[in-house]
Order: C-alpha cells, then structure tokens, then sequence
C-alpha cells in the first residue's frame, strides 16, 4: 500500500488566475503551499505545469501526481539531495550523504560544497556494492546518491537492484536513495516495474538533452512513494526551482513533438554508441604515440560488464568516454587528429558528427576535457 495518509490530496491542475477567494483557497490546499516559510508560486500547479508533468509521465513513471518537473537537471539533482538532507535533519541531527567518487563535474561541486558548508560527506564506488554498503552499514549515510551509469569514466554501473534491497531491509532507518538516471533514463532501466510504493527513492533525469534535445532547459524528479513525492513538491515550491511561464508551453510542445518514437530512438541511439565504443576502441589501435583507453561497460574487462549484461539488455548509454594518462595538450592533439581523419571529415561535411559541447542526444558530438 501507498504510504500516503487518506487525507492528502496531491496537486490537481490549476489556473492561475482566480476570480474569488474560495477558488483561490481551494487551489492553495491542492497545491500544499500553506505552510511556514512556504511561498507562493502561482506557476507550480498551473495547468501548463500540469501538461509538462502528464507530457514528462509518458517516459517516466506514467501519473502526473508522481512526477515533479523543475528549471533545469542541475536544479533536479540540487534540489532532490537539499530537500532529502532537509528532511532528515528534521528526524536527526547532522545528516550525512553519500555519493560516488566518480561523478558527473557539477554534481561532484556540489557535494564538495556541501562539505565546505559542514555537512558531512562520504564517497564510495559506484560499481563496487561492497563499497555502497560500507557507505550505508558503517558510515551511516542518510542520503545515498548515485548515478545509475556514471556519467564520467570509468562509467561505473550501479547494481540498482541490490540498493532496493538493501534499503528495503533496513526499514526504517534507510537512507533516502537519489538516483541519476538521466544516461539510462526509462528506456533503460523502468523504475516503474522496480520500485515499490514504500520506497523512499527519487529518481531524477535531464530532460534537457533526451526530451528536449537541448533546445531549452528541463529536470525532473519522479517515484513511486507518493508522500515523498508531495514533500518534494511542497519543498519546490518553497525553494522555488521551478520552470519559466514563458517556457513551459515552448516545454508542452517540444515533449509533443519528441516523445512519440522516444524510446525507439534511445534504443537505436545506445546501440549506436557501443558501436561507436567499438569502432573507437579499434582505433586506439592504430594510432601512434597516444595512449588511451576507451571505457563502456558492454566491453567484457568493464568490472560491471556481467550486471550489464543481465539487466541491461537495451543498451548502456548515448555516452563513451576516452581516457589517456597524459596530461597538458594530449586530449586536445587527440580531437585534432580525429577530426582530421577522412572518413571523420566525411561524417563532419554531413553533419552527423560535430565537435563542441553538448547537442543534446540527437547528434554525435566529440567533445576534450581541457582539464
């Protein structure tokens, strides 16, 4: 069952604009905003905010009340572990996080400024349950955050089913569990089939790159613990990670547009990528004086390679990663022979393949770390 009281109502949609006071107080008490410190924010819980929600579920976990889109997938991810580590340090004092020591960059910053700020933080290894245990068993995390597929070499895998278990286990004195799932998302692993109703688990997601293929910003935050899921929204609305006015009917249409044939796409694009992972690896082979190594766990020396392979069967990610242990200028002589090469440059005067940042999970992008 549902650990939801019987008397909580969560968000129903709403307009704006209100023409007398019991509308407005009745949109107020669908909304949960009432409460001391709370503000309000007539944007969240109107009926555009709604439509993004009921749009975001068709690829998530499919109810709208369940589902909490904010700014941005930075905002999702900041948001989720504040509002987390709030709320155990409403049952406790000094609540501790954990997170893995490789770790998409901005993540990474914000754990680190979490410490500078006092809180206390443990890292642990993704790929190693082992280590998730010691994190959860001897450090006595509160908040355990990971990502799913580490969005940074060496792409550790996580073994989601074996955390479900262990926080199942521990009962009441479980960690609130954040997972970043926004490299698998629901086309890889369906926490709509692996998650129970008393789980207190929020999976977050960039839809900035996978739903709206960079063309403008979206985060959401999603579970199945629907009082958690109501906590999340009323902490929103107080914190104020919210998505523009402006933005959210560009949103609706963007999610119109993209969501039919959305997994069919990620399917192709991840298997794609292990070619690509391939292909690169293979040319690693023939190239003189630079030494890298290409890391996607579908390669069977990938320490996660037999999770992947017995839950991971539609493929890893739309990402590959290229590591080499020199420093200085060596990543960027890499990209410049790269895009030198003429079957590159035939993909480049295509437009299959860009080099830059970031395009969003439409196009092939090459991108070197200067650091």
């Amino acid at each position: 069952m549902p650990s939801v009281s019987p008397e909580l109502v969560l968000p129903e949609p709403a307009p704006a604009r209100y023409a007398t006071e019991e509308e407005l107080t009745a949109s107020l008490r669908r909304k949960a905003t009432p409460q001391p410190l709370g503000g309000l924010y007539p944007r969240d819980g109107t009926e555009e905010v709604t439509a993004v929600e009921e749009a975001i579920s068709q690829i998530t976990i499919p109810d709208q009340r369940l589902n909490v889109v904010v700014s941005s997938g930075m905002a999702a991810v900041i948001g989720s572990v504040d509002f987390a580590l709030d709320l155990k340090g409403q049952e406790k004092k000094n609540p501790k996080v954990a997170y893995p020591n490789a770790l998409y960059t901005q993540s990474t910053g914000r754990f680190h400024r979490l410490k500078n700020m006092g809180v206390i933080t443990t890292p642990f290894d993704a790929g190693d349950s082992e280590s998730v245990d010691r994190a959860i068993d001897e450090r006595k995390a509160d908040v355990v955050f990971a990502e799913t597929v580490s969005n940074t070499p060496p792409m550790a895998v996580l073994d989601v089913h074996h955390l479900l278990e262990k926080i199942r286990v521990a009962g009441e004195d479980a960690p609130i569990v954040i997972l970043d799932n926004t490299l698998q998302l629901s086309t890889g692993i369906d926490f709509d089939k692996l998650l129970k109703p008393d789980d207190r688990v929020l999976i977050v997601e960039s839809a900035t790159k996978s739903a709206l293929h960079n063309s403008g910003h979206l985060g959401v935050v999603y579970g199945k613990n629907e009082e958690l899921m109501d906590q999340f929204r009323r902490f929103k609305a107080a914190e104020g990670i919210v998505t523009s006015t402006e933005a959210d009917p560009i949103i609706i249409s963007k999610l119109e547009a993209t969501i039919p044939g959305f997994h069919e796409r990620n399917l192709a694009l991840y298997e794609s990528t292990g070619i690509i992972a391939v292909a690169l690896a293979e040319a690693t082979q023939e190239m003189d004086n630079v030494e890298f190594t290409v890391e996607f766990p579908t390669f069977p020396e990938h320490a996660n390679h037999e999770y992947v392979e017995a839950n991971l069967p539609n493929g890893v990610s739309p990402v590959v990663f290229m590591t080499t242990p020199f420093m200085g200028g060596a990543p960027r002589d890499l990209i410049r022979r790269l895009s030198k090469h003429p079957r590159m440059r035939e993909q480049i005067c295509e437009g299959q393949i860009f080099l830059g940042q970031s395009f969003g999970f439409k196009e092939a992008t090459l991108l070197y770390d200067p650091d």
